[in-house]
């Protein structure tokens, strides 16, 4: 699933990073780019991490999933246009999801203020955890560091990662969906370095444990 809208601005705000470089070597567990991601894939494990809710009580993935099939959905941010039209796609599969027996959590690196601000703005109906430092996207092997040339063009736009995050890292997940089983178990992995394509809902309720 691509999604092209706001795309053009964003690859070019890419490709000028790529040009420009990064000026600060990435923090341990930090990709130098989202090319050179290595995410964990599908047998592994639930990573034990621990990520932080909106009301601030920080809480580890293995008890979210709590012995539940679980989706995990890791994106970049509230204000990532292509992160919140995915995200209205998941919706509406939300109540296949639970019928299934399943739970969809989300988890971007906002902090606990933003993501509220986000489910308050898309009407999300599920969980969606902060994970700010990047230590969830670090452990499944998501982070990558954003360079200089593409910060300064994400200001342009009026983005601030800074202020999203709290942190100045400025590393971000590649967009990913996981999905576990009751026992904690990695059952589906799909992950992308192009943040426009997205898995399209539908694989899923497909993939779900039965």
């Amino acid at each position: 699933m691509k999604f092209q809208p706001f795309a053009l601005l964003m690859t070019a705000a890419a490709s000028l990073g790529s040009v420009l470089g990064t000026s600060v070597a990435p923090a341990a567990g930090i990709a130098p780019t989202a090319q050179q991601t290595d995410p964990i894939g599908v047998g592994a494990d639930l990573p034990d991490v621990e990520v932080t809710s909106i009301k601030g009580e920080d809480v580890s993935l293995r008890d979210i999933a709590d012995g539940k099939p679980t989706v995990l959905v890791f994106f970049r941010g509230g204000w990532c246009p292509i992160c919140s039209r995915h995200t209205a796609e998941l919706i509406k599969v939300h109540p296949k999801i639970q019928e299934a027996g399943a739970q969809i959590v989300a988890i971007s690196p906002d902090n606990e203020s933003s993501s509220k601000d986000n489910i308050a703005k898309n009407s999300i109906p599920f969980p969606v955890f902060s994970d700010a430092d990047v230590s969830a996207a670090k452990a499944f092997g998501l982070a990558f560091q954003v360079d200089d040339g593409t910060l300064e063009k994400y200001k342009g736009y009026g983005i601030d990662l800074e202020k999203a995050s709290g942190f100045d890292h400025h590393a971000l997940p590649i967009p990913a969906v996981y999905i576990t089983d009751a026992n904690g178990k990695i059952v589906y992995a799909h992950s992308d370095p192009n943040y426009r394509e997205r898995l399209d809902p539908k694989k899923i309720l497909d993939n779900l444990p039965k």
